[in-house]
């Protein structure tokens, strides 16, 4: 059943031809351009656009060795894949265990490491560590500039601690003259369009990475505002590219499929490859564009419909070694 968003959605057409864009890239391959890994299923925040507050399944932290057979085939495979630290929890709710993944994985020559966290557990104890992790990448994600509008969305969350911790770890990647990509993203909802413009000039100030996007309906469980029409549905780059692991080892169907009903079996198990495959059917059905074939799910789903996320990189003047680059991409 659908679950109406606490934040108001408001109508955004989004232009056929991004999205048109989006589909001519898509294609099927052998094994996924994204890995989505799950490094715990708590979150110490209950944000208005996320499931996580009404999320059934049990909750743990993935054992380090159940990462050591995802990464070994990872770097076999095909080092290039993007490994997110993300997905259904905060992974530095277990920095100990991300710590040890993301130097494992960079051990392995593993190619593109992200950390994707709300920042609030990034004490200054951690951002050496972190630094020191290998990691490519690292994603805060915000959503809001005044304190008023970042606790509303970001429940639990402290405004200022969070800009603080995010701070820190910009102005010491500075100080050691080298680092990760560090990037602060902005969802645009009604709630918080208003401050995407300070928001990014307060941060590309700072040497951040903005990334903006459109707010998810995960699966289809949330308003979202964003509007298509049905005869312009392109097949879902999300089912297309990407593929989630669970703390547990549970491969769920897409990151819609956020209790792991419809899950194609368990990484402890069977190699990632494997597993793949099996969802292969589905995504032959996106490429086919036989829509109506799809569970369930995917009638109501408007994640297909977000398009890409802008990234607006800063400029030599404001930072001495991050390059000037704005685009966007379909992440």
């Amino acid at each position: 059943m659908k679950t109406k968003s606490r934040t108001t959605a408001f109508e955004r057409p989004v232009a056929s031809h991004e999205l048109a864009t989006i589909a001519e890239t898509l294609e099927e391959i052998a094994f996924p351009k994204k890995l989505a890994v799950e490094v715990c299923a708590e979150c110490n925040l209950a944000c208005t656009m996320c499931h996580h507050p009404f999320m059934r399944r049990p909750k743990g932290k993935m054992p380090f060795e159940l990462w050591r057979r995802c990464a070994d085939e990872v770097a076999a495979v095909r080092p290039d894949t993007e490994c997110w630290f993300s997905f259904c929890g905060e992974p530095l709710l277990e920095p100990d265990l991300l710590l040890r993944m993301l130097r494992y994985g960079r051990s392995v020559g593993l190619r593109s490491l992200n950390v994707n966290t709300n920042g609030m557990p990034l004490t200054g104890d951690l951002v050496d560590p972190l630094l020191d992790s290998g990691v490519h990448l690292v994603v805060f994600g915000i959503d809001g500039f005044t304190r008023e509008t970042y606790e509303r969305i970001r429940v639990n969350g402290k405004r200022d601690e969070v800009y603080a911790n995010a701070e820190r770890l910009l102005r010491r990647r500075l100080e050691r003259g080298a680092g990760p990509e560090i990037q602060v993203q902005f969802i645009e909802m009604e709630d918080n369009a208003h401050e995407l413009a300070p928001f990014q000039t307060y941060w590309l100030e700072r040497g951040a990475t903005i990334k903006a996007r459109r707010q998810l309906s995960w699966g289809g469980k949330f308003e979202t505002g964003l509007c298509v029409p049905t005869e312009e549905r392109i097949p879902c780059p999300w089912a297309i590219t990407m593929m989630h692991v669970f703390w547990d080892g549970r491969v769920p169907r897409c990151p819609g499929d956020t209790e792991g009903e419809e899950a194609a079996g368990n990484a402890w198990d069977e190699s990632l490859s494997v597993l793949w495959g099996r969802l292969g059917s589905y995504r032959e059905k996106h490429l086919g564009f036989r829509f109506d074939e799809l569970p369930e799910r995917c009638q109501e789903c408007r994640d297909w419909m977000t398009g890409a996320a802008l990234r607006i990189r800063p400029t030599a003047r404001q930072t001495t070694y991050w390059p000037t680059v704005s685009g966007r991409d379909a992440t």
